[in-house]
């Protein structure tokens, strides 16, 4: 959908913040040319009617982003130690029962 710019000119303050998000995956990410275009253009106007405020949503974007990929980090990492601790566990648990002589056979 192209965005009329009489109708955000008005209210540009409110509707580029909910938009850019979504514009701007869309600009990197989307596989047909034609849209890439439309979002740049969209954009493009977004930049000439407040640059101030364009330039603040692509520094907040921007550190969203790499916010999100230090949380996907650190939850790999977490997961990596879980997974060593369930090893650790399961060869104590395995050198334990061995070592009482218990026999379930």
């Amino acid at each position: 959908a192209v965005v009329s710019t009489q109708s955000t000119g008005e209210h540009h303050r409110i509707i580029m913040p909910v938009m850019f998000p979504a514009l701007y995956i869309i600009s990197k990410d989307h596989w047909n040319q034609t849209i890439v275009a439309l979002v740049y253009n969209v954009l493009k106007t977004f930049m000439e009617m407040n640059n101030l405020l364009f330039d603040e949503l692509t520094l907040s974007y921007k550190a969203e982003r790499q916010r999100e990929r230090r949380r996907d980090t650190q939850r790999e990492e977490a997961w990596k130690r879980i997974q060593k601790l369930a090893i650790k566990a399961s060869n104590f648990s395995g050198t334990a029962s061995g070592v009482s002589g218990s026999d379930t056979g």
